[in-house]
């Protein structure tokens, strides 16, 4: 039986229309093909897209876990003062400093645009020269006011990195910060600390614009007394 289909064979290739067969062939070849790189697309801007969310939400935990820092420090500073006022002594005011901040080495830059990575690598710096500044004013201004500047700059600086970190959340569609307990008035806190610390430096400054000098300030050892 299998010779009889062998035999017929070449009489039907010969009826196949074959520039309409290969035309056929040809177009779900290339429909095939296409289809491939449009799922293999499509596979890779999904990657790219969790890789980018997941690069913004390591970003974003950074900064979130630099606020607590930030307001631990304000904290500290205030009780730095208060030591002072207490003991006489100023060597609480040396362990305060605007704490430092980088971002993790594992963060993947490369999955952001442009315009997020300049702003996001603003930060840091501008964190250094607040540190750079506060150092200065160590070194040659008044130790008591250190403590209070301090305070004042760690707490904007808290403010400033949940704002950066709230932006990019939701600028990548990462799900909004959901702080626990201990930091869910965070923000309200910042913004009261920030609030009563300026109104307190200007009034200082006020004083010393009245005529008010260092000669006429209490020592520290009145301070410490009173």
């Amino acid at each position: 039986m299998w010779q009889t289909q062998w035999h017929e064979m070449p009489a039907f290739l010969k009826q196949i229309d074959w520039p309409s067969w290969l035309a056929i062939v040809g177009t779900s070849s290339a429909v095939s093909a296409f289809v491939v790189l449009a799922m293999q697309g499509l596979r890779d801007r999904f990657a790219h897209r969790r890789e980018r969310r997941d690069a913004a939400l390591e970003i974003a935990v950074s900064l979130e876990g630099y606020a607590r820092s930030c307001r631990a420090m304000m904290h500290r500073a205030d009780w730095a003062l208060a030591e002072v006022s207490r003991t006489g002594s100023r060597d609480a005011l040396t362990s305060v400093m605007l704490p430092a901040f980088l971002f993790p080495e594992r963060v993947q830059w490369r999955r952001l645009g442009h315009k997020s990575v300049s702003e996001l690598r603003d930060f840091p710096a501008r964190v250094h020269a607040g540190r750079e500044d506060l150092g200065s004013f160590a070194e040659f201004g008044d130790p008591l006011a250190i403590g209070e500047e301090v305070g004042l700059e760690s707490a904007k600086a808290a403010r400033d990195a949940l704002a950066l970190a709230r932006t990019t959340r939701k600028k990548h569609g990462c799900v909004p910060w959901r702080p626990g307990s201990k930091d869910a008035d965070l923000s309200r806190e910042l913004v009261n600390y920030i609030s009563s610390a300026e109104e307190k430096r200007q009034t200082h400054r006020d004083r010393h614009a009245s005529g008010f000098s260092p000669t006429h300030a209490p020592t520290l050892k009145s301070v410490a007394l009173e």
